[in-house]
């Protein structure tokens, strides 16, 4: 990867949600590849694990759906992307998304979204609010359900200039390697169970 990448992630919160995790690889992941990681959030329990050497964390109020705070925090991203010379800005959740959208226009960098789940559209103004999701350069679709499911609800969003692909969710084999073992947790898992 270039050294001149710059990704900016824009997620509501950094708990402990797939969208979270994945968020917080990539930031890792970045780095680990000669790009620049920065992170945008209003807080979140992952936070306390995110290495501040390779990643940049910004806190702001991107979980809120006030139309004013939205506008706010476009402001501020626009902010952020010029003086960091941001490359590319994911957004994660939708209230986040209509921020990144209106700061990237403004910009002109790309803009990406991953859309993790499905959203509940009753209304018109609802599925308004969600197709934020749809109007980035590049929509990751988390499964081929997720996928179907834009094609279906979504398409009128969709035009030729937009790239919409699927990345599957995947796990840091490390972390899960079945040959690494803490022998302090063995034996108190042997102990409750009480042999």
């Amino acid at each position: 990867m270039s050294s001149d990448l710059k990704v900016l992630q824009v997620i509501p919160k950094l708990g402990y949600g797939g969208a979270e995790t994945g968020c917080y690889d990539i930031a890792h992941y970045l780095p680990e590849n000669n790009c620049k990681s920065f992170i945008v959030t209003s807080g979140g329990e992952l936070l306390k694990f995110v290495d501040r050497k390779k990643v940049k964390i910004f806190r702001l109020p991107v979980q809120s759906k006030n139309p004013l705070l939205i506008l706010i925090n476009a402001f501020i991203l626009i902010g952020i992307i010029l003086v960091y010379n941001i490359s590319l800005v994911h957004a994660r959740s939708r209230a986040p998304a209509w921020s990144c959208l209106l700061a990237t226009k403004i910009t002109g960098r790309k803009f990406v979204t991953t859309f993790h789940g499905t959203y509940n559209f009753k209304s018109n103004i609802k599925k308004i609010y969600n197709s934020v999701m749809t109007r980035a350069d590049l929509i990751i679709a988390g499964s081929n359900f997720i996928f179907s499911h834009i094609k279906k609800n979504y398409s009128k969003y969709l035009n030729e200039k937009k790239k919409l692909m699927v990345i599957f969710r995947g796990i840091n084999v490390n972390y899960f390697d079945p040959t690494t073992k803490i022998e302090i947790d063995e034996k108190k898992i042997i102990k409750k169970m009480g042999h």
